[in-house]
């Protein structure tokens, strides 16, 4: 039971990152009127407002925890 909830919530945390890091991309784009560089919030943050800041530390957080969930799981395998 523990690796399908382990895997429940590996896939909410990665859907999550990936939701709220396309959130901040479209603050950042429709703010900034540039739909070109939508690179910006993956490798230029500092020019991002605080509330694009927010979405982007979820998404970092929520992809970083769901990568862990991930390892997790490989690296203690469910037996049987």
């Amino acid at each position: 039971m523990l690796p399908v909830i382990a895997h429940a919530a590996e896939t909410v945390l990665l859907v999550t990152g990936i939701v709220a890091l396309v959130r901040s991309a479209f603050q950042y784009a429709s703010r900034t009127q540039n739909w070109r560089q939508l690179n910006v919030v993956l490798f230029q943050i500092n020019s991002l407002s605080p509330s694009e800041m927010r979405w982007w530390y979820v998404a970092i957080v929520s992809l970083f925890l769901g990568a862990m969930l991930r390892v997790l799981s490989f690296a203690f395998p469910q037996n049987g």
